[in-house]
């Protein structure tokens, strides 16, 4: 009796395996050459819709984030008694700005995203018992990465900004005081000095060390603390910067929109990747690429190539470069710490 079950030929069969979906053949542990470029394609596509998604919501809340990234510049100008601004320098700045803002936004906002297309694409090639580990990794690098964002901007961001502009105020000059030759140059005309008439008062007015809770309309004092005359009107405290005329620092500081902005950003994701180091460690001392004892005889090395990535990742100052190498250096000790009781052997039962 004649079975009623097709056979398949060779030519039949091979056909069916090359239709096969690449998560089955990786489910058996391997994939074609092919089938990786495949799924690298697939991956970097859907980090792309990522980024555009983001990019595109940024686009309609621009201006909020942009509100949000001056905020610690504002308020250290305003602490330091300066104008708290960033200049455009030229007329489109503000419109270009406003694009480069929200692209920039949309590519940290999609980090997370971009990093679990990545860790999706390791797992190709990994065995199945491999990929429950990357399936912890997951979220805990978008928490890492969260965590590196935030940090740099409310720990390092005011730090680095105050220390520019202290070090900018550092420079001075002892007065302002034309010499004979300077007043004879400028055109000034010396003035002998007099005693003030008896029938003449000075007005005065009051030195606080902070702004009065509730001044009435049309007050006026003086703060000491960041050297600002102050005027209260019905629209709130308009401050004036009053600077000294003797030792007087000659460099104010005033920080570009744009410039300002990029540097931001870039310290937001040099942070944010950075702070994914534990990760990578806990990753290659699993996968057994690199022992947790390798890392340990290795520290000095690894440390003076971490202050390298460091000083590329930040802007050419010492101040960012260590609060991003020292953080590093923990977390690299700190994923040594976990990695070694991940990995310890297990005693053989007798």
């Amino acid at each position: 009796m004649p079975s009623s079950s097709k056979t398949m030929n060779p030519s039949q069969h091979s056909a069916s395996e090359a239709r096969s979906k690449p998560d089955e053949k990786s489910e058996r542990g391997y994939m074609s050459f092919g089938d990786h470029l495949e799924e690298l394609r697939v991956c970097s596509i859907l980090a792309l819709i990522g980024i555009f998604i983001t990019t595109t919501l940024s686009l309609i809340f621009a201006k909020h984030i942009l509100s949000f990234v001056l905020h610690p510049l504002g308020v250290i100008l305003h602490a330091r008694g300066l104008d708290p601004q960033a200049q455009a320098l030229n007329p489109p700045d503000t419109f270009l700005l406003y694009l480069k803002m929200a692209f920039l936004a949309g590519i940290v906002m999609s980090m997370p995203w971009t990093l679990i297309q990545i860790w999706r694409f390791v797992a190709l090639g990994l065995f199945p018992h491999e990929r429950k580990f990357l399936k912890l990794i997951t979220p805990a690098s978008i928490g890492l990465f969260a965590t590196g964002a935030v940090f740099m901007f409310y720990i390092v961001l005011p730090i680095v900004i105050n220390f520019f502009v202290e070090f900018g105020e550092g420079i001075k000059i002892d007065n302002l005081e034309p010499s004979w030759i300077t007043g004879l140059i400028v055109g000034e005309k010396a003035v002998e000095e007099s005693e003030l008439p008896a029938d003449v008062k000075l007005d005065q007015i009051a030195m606080l060390t902070k702004d009065p809770e509730d001044p009435p309309i049309g007050s006026e004092w003086y703060n000491t603390t960041r050297n600002q005359r102050c005027l209260m009107t019905d629209k709130g405290v308009y401050t004036s910067p009053m600077h000294a005329s003797q030792n007087v620092s000659v460099v104010k500081s005033q920080f570009g929109l744009s410039q300002y902005v990029s540097f931001v950003m870039m310290l937001t994701l040099a942070f944010g990747l950075a702070f994914e180091l534990p990760l990578v460690i806990l990753f290659i001392t699993s996968m057994g690429l690199v022992s947790v004892a390798d890392l340990k005889k290795y520290r000095r090395y690894i440390f003076f190539v971490t202050f390298i990535v460091a000083a590329i990742l930040t802007p050419p100052d010492v101040i960012s470069q260590l609060l991003l190498a020292i953080p590093m250096m923990i977390l690299f000790e700190g994923a040594l710490i976990v990695s070694n009781i991940i990995n310890k052997p297990i005693p053989a039962s007798e």
